[in-house]
C-alpha cells in the first residue's frame, strides 16, 4: 500500500515537541545523513550483493526519470542509508469515533500535520494509547521512507531497498514531488498531488524500460514487463481505493454530522455503513490490507493520500499529458495559496480545470 510521505516527526523544535522528542528525532536524522554512501561507490564496491546493486541503479534511473518530468530531486536520492532495521518509523494517527475529527500536531516549516512519527513502535504505541485513553481511536502505521522537503540531501534507505521495484521507483518518483511543490499546512493536497504523479509517473518509467529493453533485445524483456504489469496494477488499486475512500467517507460524515444522533448512536451504526460500501471493492482487490475494519484514522489518513485523484487526472490531461505544463499550473495555486493562505488549494484545483474545461 502506497503510504509513504513527509514524517513531520523528522522537524521539530522545542516550542512544539518535548525536549526528548527532539534529541530523539535529532539523533536519528543525524544517524541517517552521517551513514550515507555515495551509491555510485556502494555499485563500484565489490562486495555489494547483485540485487542490491540491480536496486540501487533502479534508484538512480528512477531520480533521473523524476528530473526529466520537471521534479526537483537536488541532490536527494544519490547516496544509501542502511539504518539497520526493518521500518524507518511508526506513524501515529487519532481521530474521534463520531466524527472526521483527527488529533493534530504542529511542526515548523510543514506546519499543522494529521500525524505523528516515532523512531521506535513501543513509543508510537505509547502516544496512541494515550489518544485512546483521551477517547480517540487510532491508527499506527510503519513508513519506510521519508522526504525532508529539500532541506537535506535524501539517501535512499535500506528499508525502502527491501521493497519491490515497483514501490523503490514510486517512492523515489513521490518523495521528489515534495521539494518541487509544497503547501505549509495542506498536506492533504501535498500527498494526494505526490500519490497521483507517482502513480502515473511509475507506470510510464517502466513502460520506457520496456520499450528500451525491446529496441535492445527485439524480445525477451518478461521482467521488465511484468515490473510493468505491477505498476499499472498498483495504480489501478488505488484508483479504485481513492474513489472508495471518497464515497465511504461522505456516507460516514453524512451519519456523523445528523444531530438527532447521539454519540453512541453514531458509533453503533457506522459499521453497517462500512461493511456495504468496502466489501465489494475488497472483494475485488482481495490482496488490499487496507480497510480491514471501520476506523476514523485510518479512513482519515488514507484520504490525506487519496483525495481528488481524478481532478488531478484530469488537470494532468487537459495540459496534453505534459508534466512541466501540469507542474507550472500547481505552482500557480501554490503561489495564490502563499497570497491568501486561506484559500482552499483543492477549490483553485476545480477552478483550473473548470476553467481549462
Amino acid at each position: 500500500m502506497l503510504l509513504t510521505g513527509v514524517l513531520a516527526g523528522l522537524v521539530v523544535s522545542l516550542g512544539s515537541c518535548s525536549p526528548a522528542y527532539v534529541m530523539r528525532g535529532a539523533y536519528e536524522q543525524t544517524r541517517i545523513l552521517l551513514g550515507r554512501r555515495d551509491i555510485g561507490d556502494v555499485l563500484a564496491d565489490p562486495s555489494t550483493p547483485a540485487e542490491e546493486r540491480e536496486k540501487l541503479q533502479l534508484v538512480l534511473d528512477a531520480r533521473s526519470f523524476s528530473e526529466t518530468i520537471g521534479l526537483k530531486t537536488g541532490e536527494s536520492f544519490t547516496t544509501y542509508s542502511d539504518i539497520g532495521k526493518d521500518t524507518l518509523s511508526w506513524v501515529v494517527v487519532g481521530s474521534r469515533k463520531d466524527a472526521f475529527s483527527l488529533y493534530t500536531w504542529w511542526f515548523p516549516i510543514v506546519g499543522r500535520v494529521p500525524y505523528k512519527g516515532f523512531f521506535e513502535k513501543e513509543d508510537a504505541q505509547e502516544q496512541a494509547a494515550e489518544l485512546e485513553a483521551e477517547g480517540y481511536e487510532t491508527w499506527v502505521r510503519g513508513a519506510d521512507a521519508f522526504s525532508t522537503l529539500g532541506w537535506f540531501n535524501d539517501p535512499i534507505l535500506s528499508t525502502t531497498l527491501r521493497s519491490s521495484p515497483t514501490r523503490i521507483a514510486n517512492t523515489v518518483i513521490h518523495e521528489s514531488v515534495h521539494p518541487t511543490v509544497w503547501i505549509p499546512g495542506s498536506v492533504p493536497f501535498n500527498e494526494s498531488l505526490a500519490n497521483f504523479v507517482a502513480m502515473m509517473a511509475t507506470q510510464q518509467f517502466f513502460g520506457q524500460r520496456v520499450a528500451d529493453c525491446l529496441a535492445a533485445k527485439g524480445g525477451d524483456c518478461t521482467r521488465e514487463q511484468a515490473m510493468l504489469a505491477s505498476a499499472r496494477l498498483d495504480a489501478e488499486v488505488q484508483r479504485d481505493l481513492g474513489a472508495e475512500v471518497q464515497g465511504l467517507y461522505e456516507a460516514l460524515d453524512q451519519l456523523y454530522r445528523d444531530p438527532a444522533l447521539s454519540p453512541e448512536e453514531k458509533v453503533s451504526r457506522r459499521s453497517a455503513i462500512f461493511t456495504a460500501r468496502v466489501t465489494p471493492l475488497r472483494e475485488k482487490h482481495r490482496e488490499l490490507k487496507a480497510l480491514q475494519r471501520v476506523n476514523n484514522a485510518e479512513i482519515m489518513q488514507l484520504k490525506i493520500y487519496l483525495t481528488e485523484l481524478g481532478l488531478f487526472a484530469s488537470l494532468y490531461e487537459l495540459q496534453g499529458r505534459s508534466w512541466q505544463r501540469f507542474i507550472a499550473e500547481v505552482e500557480g495555486i501554490q503561489r495564490q495559496l502563499e497570497q491568501d493562505r486561506s484559500l482552499d488549494p483543492f477549490q483553485l484545483l476545480r477552478e483550473r480545470v473548470g476553467n481549462q474545461t
